[in-house]
């Protein structure tokens, strides 16, 4: 699990933006919501390419009036398996440091909207 980070922003503003942004993904159909329990936790499985999925375990804790956010990101598929094992096991590295980004990103758009839902 990556490191969770904090927004300064309400667990239900964090969430409302989330599930926007997964929205969009399975609209544009790279994505598919796979369990959610509202502004606590969302589990996305995203479509990398042929052979190639990646699912996204987010968390959101409240800490009053801020939330921390967090992400497990578990990839899956033939793809993957075999990309790994030219990577020498470390091809996990490059998508945790995607999540992590999108992280930043999430909190960056929620705090400069003012935390706005």
């Amino acid at each position: 699990m990556l490191e969770p980070v904090e927004i300064n922003a309400s667990a239900e503003q964090v969430w409302n933006l989330l599930r926007r942004e997964a929205q969009s993904g399975v609209d544009e159909g790279q994505a598919v919501v796979l369990a959610e329990t509202r502004a606590r936790e969302l589990l996305v499985e995203v479509q990398m390419g042929v052979g190639f999925r990646v699912q996204h375990a987010y968390r959101l804790d409240r800490r009053g009036e801020r939330c921390l956010i967090s992400d497990r990101v578990r990839p899956l598929g033939w793809r993957w398996r075999l990309s790994n094992v030219f990577l020498f096991g470390r091809g996990i590295r490059p998508l945790e440091a995607a999540a992590a980004q999108g992280l930043r990103n999430l909190k960056a758009a929620i705090e400069e909207s003012g935390g706005a839902s």
